[in-house]
């Protein structure tokens, strides 16, 4: 706000750039590949659940935010990709490849009602992916902290109560970094303009760490 009255000229004044604001950084909540395919392949009795699970799950696979899902239409969908105008970077022709996961959600709402893909409100489809975890047992404890001023706040959540819409890109980025997609092209597909933010993600390669670390254990050597 200072910034933008200066620059109209309401103040000259330039104390408030001496002020520096801390991000308090904070857990980046996405599933595993397991996760993710247990959820997937896992078939509803709910109508309303089975496509919430669809559409979050096309989520997963594209990197896709909801608003930009929200408003496929068919003329957007081609063979092997999705060429389509994001809402919030307001970036035009923008191709996101399609997996065979993505190429299956779609095939199933060809010639429904539903085509290209079901029409879900934020909201709702927060409640019913929820509802969808829930089914599935998803109940180990999660804890976030945070921070009001310098006092430092826990809080205790089951993991199917932090799954939302926005957990979907995250999913995206987190296991397509996991699995070995090259950065620049994932940050591409995915139109991540700001670096920072996007760094978040990759510390979570940590999980790979391990991975990694093992195959020391595939040594073979001597002791004395």
């Amino acid at each position: 706000f200072m910034q933008w009255s200066f620059d109209r000229q309401y103040h000259n004044s330039i104390e408030f750039k001496r002020i520096k604001r801390t991000e308090d950084e904070i857990e980046v909540i996405y599933l595993s590949m397991d996760e993710l395919m247990e959820l997937y392949n896992h078939k509803f009795n709910n109508k309303s659940m089975e496509r919430a699970k669809d559409f979050f799950c096309f989520g997963c696979f594209t990197g896709l935010r909801h608003s930009d899902i929200y408003n496929l239409d068919n003329a957007n969908i081609y063979d092997d990709y999705i060429n389509l105008s994001l809402i919030k970077t307001k970036t035009n022709d923008h191709i996101i490849p399609l997996n065979d996961f993505a190429k299956a959600i779609l095939e199933k709402y060809k010639n429904t009602i539903y085509n290209p893909i079901p029409k879900i409100y934020s909201q709702k489809l927060n409640k019913k992916i929820q509802d969808c975890c829930e089914e599935l047992e998803w109940l180990d404890e999660v804890k976030l902290v945070r921070y009001i001023g310098t006092e430092r706040v826990n809080k205790t959540f089951q993991k199917y109560q932090l799954i939302t819409s926005h957990v979907a890109r995250k999913t995206f980025i987190t296991n397509g970094l996991i699995l070995g997609m090259n950065e620049r092209v994932l940050r591409n597909i995915t139109n991540s303009k700001d670096e920072k933010s996007f760094r978040r993600y990759v510390k979570i390669e940590e999980v790979q760490k391990q991975k990694e670390m093992d195959i020391w254990n595939t040594v073979k050597y001597k002791t004395k």
